[in-house]
């Protein structure tokens, strides 16, 4: 045993340090065993094929992820949650269905009133113009239907006028003839009974071209005045259609509509049918910089396997040749999980840098590989939907 309080001291580092490189190795040989390197063989695989031979396994890593992926739902900079409605994880919202309302929400619903008050004002000076047109209008037909009738009326007293000054002339034309006709034969006619004759002929003649031009003059004068009155229709007709053209009508409605779609968008919604995964919006937190919730569709799911760029080829040949059978294990889930690359437009095109990290000391960090999605057995899909974007091991075979 040491002597000196220093020396114990130095003892009991050397011990503390050796009990943590065996515990750290001991973690890490747990690790390494739990998630095994891309490409290597699973456990139960037996012996690795000789060079050169074909592999009947790949092993890689991925991530457990709805087939539609996870949807984040976030509010518009600029904006603050005033009110959350009771969503859970767990929970399940149809579209549509309200997940927040923002503080904005109150002036937005005040901008539909202002909107649908001038709505109606506009509307009300419509009618009223309208109103008025119409009785301008009214007015006018009525002075033409007037004209009209007096000028039947007054056309027609006039033509039996004529007509009758038209009997006097000729009954005064006839008794002329015959009492010339008497004359010239010898009979007894005083002169002076020709010339009162004479004279009644004349003065029917003249009467009746008199009349006939009063009637011209009548004819003319209402003629006039049915086309004034017609002017007056045709004016008061385009007045009205002024004053309707005034009345902001169109425009306040799209007011009104605009409004009211701000409005709506002050009540956040769910986009799609789908599970709430996570709840991260709080009451008077800002909007715009993290999503409220996230949720995802959980009735298909799929993994997201990451394998190693010197495996894919040999995944992509057995693709080819039909469905290639995964294995999907993690010490979290209840069972290993099935699924299916069912074709080759399940592996993308493109090799990148792996987002999967393998959680043993000596696993690389920086791995290059190509996305190859499996879609999981419907039987798994409740399964698996309790551990989206859990870290899991694939591993395809024939």
């Amino acid at each position: 045993m040491p002597r000196s309080p220093r020396a114990a001291r130095a003892l009991v580092s050397l011990l503390v340090a050796l009990v943590s490189v065996a515990g750290g190795g001991a973690a890490g040989y747990f690790l390494a065993g739990k998630f095994p390197k891309p490409g290597a063989q699973p456990p139960d695989a037996g012996p690795p094929p000789a060079e050169g031979a074909p592999r009947d396994r790949v092993g890689a890593l991925g991530r457990i992820q709805p087939a539609g992926g996870v949807v984040p739902i976030y509010g518009p900079p600029g904006d603050r949650i005033a009110k959350l409605y009771p969503v859970a994880p767990g929970a399940y919202l149809k579209a549509g269905d309200p997940v927040a309302e923002l503080a904005s929400r109150k002036d937005r619903l005040l901008e539909v009133r202002v909107a649908e008050t001038q709505l109606t004002e506009a509307k009300a000076a419509r009618d009223a113009a309208e109103r008025a047109g119409k009785k301008k209008i009214a007015a006018a037909e009525a002075e033409l239907n007037q004209a009209k009738a007096n000028k039947v009326s007054d056309l027609a007293a006039v033509d039996a006028k004529l007509a009758f000054i038209k009997l006097q002339s000729d009954a005064a034309a006839k008794h002329l003839t015959r009492l010339k006709a008497v004359k010239d034969k010898g009979g007894t006619v005083a002169d002076e009974d020709v010339e009162k004759v004479e004279l009644l002929k004349a003065q029917a003649d003249a009467e009746h071209t008199a009349t006939k031009a009063l009637r011209d003059k009548t004819d003319t004068t209402y003629t006039e005045t049915e086309n004034a009155a017609r002017a007056k229709i045709d004016a008061a007709k385009a007045e009205l259609d002024e004053a309707l053209a005034r009345a902001p009508i169109k425009s306040s409605e799209e007011k009104l509509e605009l409004a009211k779609q701000l409005s709506e968008l002050t009540v956040i919604k769910a986009p799609v049918a789908g599970t709430v995964l996570k709840v991260i919006g709080r009451e008077g937190q800002p909007t715009g910089m993290e999503p409220i919730l996230h949720m995802a569709d959980l009735g298909t799911m799929t993994v997201v396997a990451e394998v190693y760029e010197s495996d894919v080829a040999q995944v992509a040949t057995w693709v080819k040749a039909g469905p290639v059978a995964a294995e999907v294990t993690n010490p979290a889930l209840p069972k290993a999980l099935r699924g299916t690359v069912r074709t080759e437009a399940d592996i993308t095109r493109m090799i990148a840098r792996n987002q999967v990290f393998a959680l043993g000391p000596r696993e690389d960090a920086d791995r290059r590989v190509v996305e190859v999605v499996v879609s999981l057995a419907d039987a798994d899909a409740a399964t698996a939907g309790r551990f989206v974007g859990l870290q899991v091991n694939v591993t395809f075979g024939k």
